[in-house]
């Protein structure tokens, strides 16, 4: 009986340490609808399960986190009425797995940030706090940038980065341009017509 007692716990426990070192967090819009539904760990990041609805209650994003990167095949659905599956990508291999290039949707003809803008403004605010000090982000709290900038259209890295933005320093315009130009590979365009536009701009808010 105490051997059975001793395996029963040594079963429950891990799992109930697992549960402790993350915080389940679910969002709704206005209309009650669930918005997202993930989970953070001690570190305030998210880990595990990602999912994220459009207005009308159908599944929009779906992926796994580790630590707050994304990892393995994400799934990313069109965010109409029909909720239908239009793009594929591995974050393990940097790889676009499946696009619907008529379903994509694009307000411009260019090339496509690998996870789209939800995942590349994660990756600016995580570079943010790992690449500035607590006085650098305390002293530009509540200060937006605007970063323009090319895609080459071979390597489909970032290169030509303008910061316009005159009143920053010379050390904070570094550390800006650093983080975009290690921004992963974007994806190629997929318009069907039209000249392509590479050059592109982002937001860096300050928070």
């Amino acid at each position: 009986m105490k051997q059975y007692l001793i395996i029963l716990f040594l079963v429950i426990f891990p799992a109930a340490i697992i549960a402790q070192d993350t915080v389940h967090v679910t969002t709704s819009y206005t209309n009650g609808k669930k918005n997202e539904d993930y989970f953070r760990n001690l570190e305030g990041n998210k880990h595990g399960k990602y999912q994220r609805f459009t207005r009308y209650g159908k599944l929009y994003i779906e992926g796994q986190y580790n630590n707050g990167s994304p990892v393995g095949v994400w799934s990313f659905y069109s965010s109409d009425t029909l909720g239908d599956l239009v793009q594929k990508l591995d974050f393990d291999n940097h790889k676009e797995v499946m696009v619907d290039s008529l379903r994509v949707p694009s307000l411009i003809c260019g090339p496509r940030y690998f996870g789209g803008n939800m995942l590349q403004q994660e990756y600016i605010q995580q570079r943010i706090k790992k690449d500035f000090t607590d006085t650098e982000r305390a002293r530009l709290k509540g200060t937006s940038v605007l970063v323009v900038f090319e895609i080459d259209p071979k390597t489909y890295k970032p290169y030509g980065i303008v910061i316009e933005d005159n009143a920053l320093s010379e050390d904070i315009k570094l550390k800006i341009t650093k983080i975009v130009s290690e921004m992963p590979a974007w994806l190629p365009p997929v318009c069907k017509s039209g000249t392509p536009v590479w050059r592109m701009s982002v937001v860096f808010l300050f928070q």
